[in-house]
């Protein structure tokens, strides 16, 4: 799978994948808060290794990376993975919500209530404790300046429903039975406006099931390439 590129959530990292032979970077925020910017710096990667086109896949903020990725360049793209995110702009509360939590951020930095916060709405139910434990190790490691940066960037995001419509791809979309955040009825509409998109609920699982499903995860993604030829 080295054309396959896996975007990470928020506020994790790259370790959330378990997806051998993808190509997982870690974003990172600098300058002025704008997802563009980190768009540009994963086609810097691509160009490192060479990469004319990809099968890009996102969960959650990487997904509205890899929409901000196709504003710039959508012939770098030949395949979709949208794992729980969505293709609309923010509400006005959702985006002060974000920028709440990135003002607490810089004034406390990143501790255990930003985990406490963030952990009911990233797992189901049903998640292990080895699942939570690692989940919540990725949130305390995370820098500061990068949660607040990625919280701001991702509130000013545009509706990209232009982008994906116009788009002639094949796009696999997956959604976590239990996401509380982007649930089964966001992921229909989000495939609904992909023109030729796959939709399919991973059970057992919330928002991050990467992480909470890992080999149905896997199972569900080789699966769908070798329907679509990717």
């Amino acid at each position: 799978m080295d054309d396959l590129v896996l975007l990470h959530a928020f506020p994790l990292d790259a370790r959330m994948w378990d997806v051998p032979g993808a190509l997982t970077p870690s974003l990172r925020g600098h300058g002025e808060p704008d997802l563009d910017t980190v768009a540009a710096q994963v086609l810097g990667v691509l160009d490192e290794r060479n990469l004319d086109s990809v099968v890009l896949g996102g969960c959650s903020m990487g997904g509205y990376v890899a929409m901000a990725l196709l504003r710039r360049a959508p012939e770098r793209v030949r395949g979709l993975i949208f794992v729980d995110t969505k293709h609309t702009a923010d509400a006005p509360e959702a985006a002060a919500n974000r920028h709440a939590m990135a003002d607490r951020v810089e004034r406390e930095g990143v501790g255990d209530w930003l985990a406490d916060a963030m952990l009911p709405n990233l797992l189901g139910p049903n998640a292990s404790d080895t699942v939570r434990a690692s989940v919540r190790t990725m949130i305390l490691e995370q820098r500061a300046e990068d949660v607040a940066w990625w919280q701001r960037a991702m509130a000013k995001r545009p509706d990209s429903t232009d982008v994906l419509e116009s788009l002639d791809v094949p796009s696999l979309v997956l959604v976590g039975e239990h996401d509380k955040l982007t649930p089964p009825d966001v992921a229909a509409k989000l495939a609904v406006t992909l023109p030729h998109a796959t939709s399919e609920r991973i059970e057992d699982a919330g928002h991050l099931p990467p992480v909470e499903q890992p080999e149905e995860f896997r199972a569900r993604l080789e699966r769908w390439r070798e329907q679509v030829g990717l």
